[in-house]
């Protein structure tokens, strides 16, 4: 079962691993400098906008202040002992409304 604050303690613990992919696409994005941390950051601080359970993924939502940017991370907790930030994107308003909800 989904636990986010077991989730976040090892973000806070530092238990976790990036992907270069989500580095890769973040630094794309405009998240710069400081990439890592911010997404380490996305992880505690954002919000769990939609669940694959079947694929032991979350997505989460936040905003960085200093970018005024929306931001979403994908987090595979297959392994709660570390999980990993696959992937992050400053989600499209063509795609979402207010970045938290899929348009259909």
């Amino acid at each position: 079962m989904f636990d986010i604050k077991y989730l976040r303690k090892r973000f806070i613990d530092g238990e976790y691993a990036i992907s270069d992919h989500a580095i890769i696409e973040a630094r794309k994005d405009g998240i710069v400098p400081r990439t890592v941390e911010k997404l380490e950051w996305a992880a505690i601080n954002g919000e769990v906008i939609e669940e694959y359970v079947d694929r032991k993924r979350v997505l989460i939502y936040a905003e960085l202040k200093e970018e005024k940017l929306p931001v979403h991370i994908v987090v595979d907790y297959s392994f709660w002992e570390e999980p990993v930030i696959v992937t992050s994107y400053v989600p499209d308003s063509r795609y979402w409304i207010k970045y938290k909800i899929r348009k259909k």
